[in-house]
């Protein structure tokens, strides 16, 4: 059940059989049970015709018995084959899951998260599609075939040949429909694009311009979604000319078998016999001519899936340059890091179990920094807890964005509540259960963007992680409430035994640190200092950078 993601599309078939071998076994028995049932009706309804013709008696309870045991076997068998599916489509999904989970964001930086989604969502059930509907289907017709074709032509030689008109207008659509991978493939990368822009939209609801209805937009939308429909429609165009294919090769078959009834003398219950035959064939021939289209669908997702894969196994640029041996080096108070800083390197101290402030003025590259520093403890196995500037909140209550899938015992509730209210975040609730209780909405779009941030941060403190690392925190509080926040958490002992790393552009928020770093686009660390030194000398650098704060 392992590395299913890396498997060429033939190859993921075969480990699926494979894998569920006796479930396929089952299906098999099934189909052959009922088809070997089915294959008896014709001549079942021949001889009822011939017998009403003469006016005998017709007992009907063993029909019943017939169409019990066709609706058992023929139920039985969807879900011996669409059971492995859905399991494959869940493992294919909860892989996929993982692996973006477990790999830097620097690795898919470039997908848009429409097409994220549209490849864990659509894509994998197009796959579990073809693993399931078609593949029972390609069974159905083999069984199907070798049952049917031995009993008709035992009957008739001649009759089986009549039956060549309905076969060839299959192996035309067949031909027809294979030729659209090309326009499903981009059908699907035009979907994704089309809901990349929607997610976009609803996500950015809160930016100006007329919640961006502005008719640019508006016209961009329109073009992708009128590209998407074209594409979806040169595809549907050679199905719906093709489709007509199959309705006339039956007419044909059965002018043609009626007339070799008629010219042999056969009588007219062979001709109940001969359609009922037609009828048996055309079930699986019709699923087989559309059997084409899912396998076209599902070989355009496969490729998408396996391209999504391949970028998220390959290393990214910046993982190779924060790979280096000199980027991160532990002392027994300090961790010193060397990190790629726009066109140079920087050399950062950061000490052990303290608080450590970057600061430096906007656009020299803090978050940047942070996100590097953030990398580089990922790769030494170390336990982080990351809150950017702008962080995301599921659409859930504030418990489940706080407990993110873990449960929470009363000890852990406690310490959360009492988080919320230090963070002032207790007013948005009458009670600790309404809090809890309280659905944020997607994105956290029912809080304010300030809100959000502190629901975030106290996330962040609730996990037990060894580093913790802020990107300017304190931005949407005011400085009575940061400096309460902070004087509350450090009263909790909260920090203790753990690393804080901040970015910050705030005095208020720089002095209540331990270490500050100074840092510049052109010299990288232009300098480092102790609180309590920069406080007591008030000069230097770090003094500079905020000596207007302090007017």
């Amino acid at each position: 059940m392992k590395d299913y993601l890396n498997k060429k599309l033939t190859s993921l078939v075969v480990t699926q059989f494979v894998h569920y071998w006796y479930f396929y076994i089952g299906a098999f028995i099934c189909l052959y049970l009922t088809h070997n049932i089915q294959s008896e009706l014709p001549f079942i309804a021949k001889d009822l015709a011939e017998k009403i013709s003469k006016g005998i008696s017709i007992p009907v309870g063993h029909l019943f018995l017939l169409a019990l045991g066709i609706i058992v076997f023929r139920t039985s068998s969807r879900l011996l084959f669409f059971y492995p599916a859905r399991v494959l489509q869940k493992i294919l999904r909860f892989d996929l899951m993982k692996k973006l989970e477990k790999v830097s964001p620097s690795r898919y930086k470039d997908y848009p998260k429409g097409q994220i989604f549209q490849i864990i969502g659509g894509d994998l059930e197009h796959v579990r599609a073809l693993i399931g509907f078609a593949l029972l289907q390609i069974a159905n017709i083999i069984i199907a075939l070798s049952i049917l074709v031995p009993k008709l032509l035992n009957f008739n030689k001649e009759l089986f040949i009549a039956l060549l008109p309905m076969f060839v207008a299959f192996i035309i659509f067949s031909a027809i429909v294979s030729t659209n991978r090309k326009f499903y493939r981009q059908t699907q990368d035009l979907q994704g694009e089309v809901q990349n822009i929607i997610i976009e939209t609803y996500a950015g609801k809160k930016t100006i311009k007329n919640f961006h209805a502005e008719k640019a937009f508006i016209d961009l939308f329109a073009k992708k979604s009128l590209e998407e429909l074209d594409n979806f429609y040169e595809a549907g165009k050679r199905v719906g000319i093709s489709i007509p294919l199959m309705p006339t090769g039956v007419g044909l078959s059965l002018i043609w078998g009626a007339y070799i009834i008629f010219t042999e003398q056969l009588g007219a219950s062979s001709l109940i016999l001969f359609s009922g035959f037609v009828y048996l064939f055309l079930e699986p021939i019709m699923f087989l001519a559309w059997i084409g289209v899912v396998f076209t669908r599902s070989a355009g997702a496969w490729a998408r899936v396996r391209e999504l894969v391949a970028v998220l196994d390959k290393e990214s640029e910046l993982e190779t340059m924060l790979k280096r041996e000199f980027s991160f080096k532990e002392k027994s108070e300090s961790f010193e890091l060397q990190l790629p800083f726009w066109d140079n390197d920087i050399n950062l101290k950061i000490w052990k179990d303290e608080k450590n402030a970057i600061v430096g003025k906007t656009g020299c590259g803090k978050s940047e920094l942070l996100v590097k520093i953030s990398e580089v403890l990922k790769m030494q196995d170390r336990s982080t807890s990351y809150v950017a500037q702008d962080p995301y909140l599921y659409n859930g209550t504030i418990l489940e964005n706080l407990a993110l899938g873990r449960d929470f015992n009363e000890e852990q509730l406690s310490k959360a509540y009492e988080l919320l209210k230090i963070f002032g975040l207790d007013y948005l609730a009458s009670d600790r259960k309404s809090l809890f209780n309280l659905v944020v909405g997607e994105n956290g779009k029912r809080l304010s963007g300030g809100q959000i941030k502190r629901v975030s941060l106290i996330k962040s403190l609730l996990f037990e992680s060894e580093f913790i690392i802020w990107d300017d925190p304190f931005s949407s509080v005011d400085v009575v409430l940061e400096r309460e926040i902070l004087s509350q958490l450090n009263a909790m002992k909260i920090f203790e035994g753990r690393t804080l790393i901040m970015s910050t552009h705030r005095y208020t928020t720089a002095v209540q640190c331990d270490h500050l770093s100074l840092i510049c686009e052109s010299e990288g660390l232009r300098e480092e200092s102790k609180v309590i030194d920069f406080t007591q000398k008030q000069e230097g650098g770090i003094y500079e950078h905020f000596r207007k704060q302090l007017i």
